[in-house]
């Protein structure tokens, strides 16, 4: 089954975000849905590069001034 995480990176800029990303996609099962929020826009690109290059998808993208948010899929 198929289980929905949130990861909240308000407050952090690069690189914390990218590295909360990787922990967490590291411990959760393929299939796994993460939800990740900031407020550091620039995060959500290096996120995304990160996801795309080990073994994740991102499902969905959005910004807004320099808050972002994020849906990935561990594959």
């Amino acid at each position: 089954m198929t289980e929905i995480h949130n990861l909240d990176c308000s407050g952090m800029v690069c690189p914390q975000p990218v590295a909360k990303t990787k922990k967490l996609l590291t411990n959760i099962n393929s299939g796994d849905i993460i939800e990740i929020s900031g407020d550091f826009c620039e995060a959500a690109e290096n996120i995304k590069r990160y996801v795309e290059k080990h073994g994740g998808k991102v499902l969905d993208m959005k910004t807004e001034g320099q808050n972002y948010f994020l849906k990935v899929q561990k594959l």
